[in-house]
């Protein structure tokens, strides 16, 4: 069969045989399309509710070991973690299942994927203070360095750990004072609230 787009002889390009032929081709080719698409779906919805099964059953396990004088501050730090990991899993799988539905509809997604390497260049040079908090407070939950409810003192400040975020720390201090610390500039911390044998 030849396609329409080639050289026909007005014979051929007018025949029903012909374009029953390009027809059926096209009903083919998004089947096929369709098929792997419906597949890259099931495949990533399967995978990310299975993950996300793992990850809060290892989330309550490690909740079960914890004293219940420290489970609230521990929950805290877990849940963030759990809330976390799981949005990095959805963005991760979400990422290549797009990447991959669109090389099944037959797109070439390498113009898209330099575009969006060159948008993720500019953002990460402009955002480079957000991301250096984001990233300490990952390893602060990570180490388990505070928690909420634990008094600490970060540099000038000592107070109760009221909340225990992503990107801030909120520590309130002896006279009420609320203090509001981006993660990426905490250098030290002394923590007045663990046990000697923690």
């Amino acid at each position: 069969m030849r396609l329409p787009w080639g050289p026909q002889s007005g014979h051929q390009i007018l025949s029903a045989e012909y374009w029953s032929e390009v027809w059926v081709k096209h009903i083919e080719n998004a089947i096929s399309a369709a098929t792997r698409i419906l597949v890259i779906l099931v495949a990533y919805f399967v995978v990310r509710f299975a993950l996300l099964k793992i990850l809060a059953r290892f989330a309550h396990s490690m909740l079960a070991k914890v004293s219940k004088e420290r489970l609230a501050a521990r929950e805290a730090r877990i849940k963030s973690l759990q809330t976390l990991l799981g949005s990095t899993i959805s963005f991760v799988l979400g990422f290549v299942t797009v990447v991959m539905i669109l090389q099944a509809a037959g797109i070439n997604i390498l113009p898209l994927l330099t575009t969006a390497s060159v948008a993720g260049i500019a953002v990460g040079f402009g955002a480079q203070k957000l991301v250096r908090d984001w990233i300490a407070g990952i390893f602060i939950l990570i180490e388990d360095q505070y928690g909420v409810g634990d008094i600490v003192t970060i540099g000038p400040v000592t107070g109760v750990v009221e909340e225990l975020g992503m990107r801030t720390t909120r520590i309130r201090a002896e006279d009420g004072s609320l203090y509001i610390i981006p993660n990426g500039d905490i250098s030290q911390v002394c923590n007045r609230s663990r046990p000697l044998d923690k």
